[in-house]
């Protein structure tokens, strides 16, 4: 069964052959992102159109700049201000055990996965409304003891946690496996954190 019209598929082909953004086309038609996608990511765009195209690519990487260049103002503004050692704290703690690519950090250990999350609250004003906990046990654990203690130690609510169970038949090193903590839409966050890390480096 088709979900979209015919019509409108060949919309987003010409829309696209005409330079049109994957945004640009989702804005217009109200269709999903991975719909657009699917139809025109082989789409060449046609020669008159190539200008357009190419400008507006330019401004996304001029957006991306701009962005960096925020992150590494307010890297700067933190370990110029009081701050500084809370700054290195969460710049030393992510890059040991953050995500390098998503805003991501995971531990086995509740006081760290706690200093982590004060830091982010203290140093980044990041409200735990957009933070996502994820907890990882293994088979053989108390699912239940194991998100009593990382809804305890991250003062995030249970029903907001997303469980993972790892198989295999091992409890692993861990008494109540591991949490991750991740920043919702966390491109920003991830950017000043890697700034401070830039920094710190710098520095040494």
């Amino acid at each position: 069964m088709r979900i979209h019209s015919k019509e409108k598929i060949e919309k987003i082909k010409e829309l696209r052959k005409n330079g049109a953004s994957i945004n640009e086309i989702v804005s217009a038609l109200s269709v999903p992102k991975t719909t657009v996608w699917h139809h025109c990511h082989e789409i060449k765009i046609l020669p008159r159109y190539i200008q357009l195209w190419n400008s507006k690519r330019g401004g996304s990487t001029k957006r991306k700049q701009k962005s960096w260049e925020n992150a590494r103002i307010i890297a700067q503004q933190l370990l110029s201000g009081p701050k500084r050692e809370s700054a290195i704290m969460l710049a030393m703690l992510y890059w040991s055990e953050g995500n390098k690519k998503v805003c991501e950090f995971i531990n086995s250990d509740g006081k760290m996965i706690n200093l982590y999350l004060n830091l982010l609250t203290e140093l980044l004003d990041i409200n735990k409304e957009i933070i996502k906990p994820t907890m990882r046990i293994f088979s053989g654990m108390d699912e239940q003891e194991c998100l009593n203690y990382w809804s305890h130690i991250t003062k995030i609510s249970k029903p907001k946690f997303v469980i993972r169970l790892n198989d295999g038949g091992t409890r692993g090193k861990t008494k109540y496996g591991m949490c991750r903590i991740t920043v919702k839409k966390g491109a920003k966050t991830l950017k000043i954190i890697q700034s401070l890390i830039g920094r710190i480096c710098e520095e040494g």
